[in-house]
């Protein structure tokens, strides 16, 4: 099996000879060297002690979200989707109570692509939008958001 192998345009001359290069669409390159990352930790459990949602569902309710946003004419935060357990404690009467919990992490970054039109408070914005509407749909107490700054680049088959 031939072992892939990518260039941007600082690489150099053996970059010829790759199979992918950085994106280019509509005249907008896709690397970006300092943009942000969103994490948005979803817990699986309906408030504290409710029922378990499924990964579907979440995954569900995203692609309708999508739908809708594609035919408004509306921007939207592709997500990628990953297990994880969310694990806490809280007082009680009867002293501390530890548990854990099936969770999901969304993740997602400001594509130097597709989100060229937003600032970053916009896409912010959206971001917690989106998980304003998770945490409603599937009974959320909380909800955390983390951001980070990321080096994304986008890469595409050559030709």
């Amino acid at each position: 099996m031939e072992r892939l192998r990518f260039c941007s345009p600082e690489s150099g001359p053996e970059a010829l000879e790759t199979k992918y290069v950085v994106a280019l669409e509509s005249g907008v390159e896709g690397w970006q060297r300092s943009t942000l990352r969103a994490e948005i930790n979803l817990g699986l459990k309906r408030g504290y002690a409710g029922f378990l949602q499924e990964k579907e569902e979440v995954i569900s309710f995203l692609k309708e979200t999508y739908r809708s946003a594609v035919d408004e004419g509306r921007n939207y935060i592709p997500v990628g989707v990953q297990q994880s357990e969310i694990v806490y404690a809280y007082p009680s009467a009867t002293g501390a109570v530890a548990d854990a919990e099936p969770a999901l992490t969304l993740f997602s970054d400001k594509s130097p692509l597709y989100a060229v039109s937003m600032s970053d408070v916009e896409w912010q914005v959206s971001v917690e939008d989106l998980a304003s509407r998770l945490a409603d749909k599937f009974g959320q107490f909380r909800v955390y958001v983390t951001y980070t700054r990321v080096e994304v680049k986008v890469f595409q088959r050559r030709g």
